[in-house]
């Protein structure tokens, strides 16, 4: 566990020089996004597949660098 940890660790303070403020905004929203939809689901309103929502965390930073890159 320490291990997982530690290696988590170290791969953010690698990636952090390379991340922009709309990277971290466009991180943000989509952690919002899972929380409004956590939320929801607990409460019983409505049963969103949370699990399956979890892949755009890995890809709103490298999604938001190429829309940066090429539409900016």
């Amino acid at each position: 566990m320490l291990i997982i940890q530690l290696t988590l660790a170290a791969c953010a303070t690698l990636i952090l020089p390379l991340t922009t403020p709309a990277m971290m905004g466009d991180f943000s929203a989509v952690g919002g996004l899972l929380l409004v939809a956590t939320g929801l689901r607990v409460c019983g309103i409505k049963m969103f597949p949370v699990v399956n929502m979890l892949p755009a965390l890995l890809l709103a930073m490298p999604i938001s660098a190429a829309w940066a890159m090429f539409f900016a």
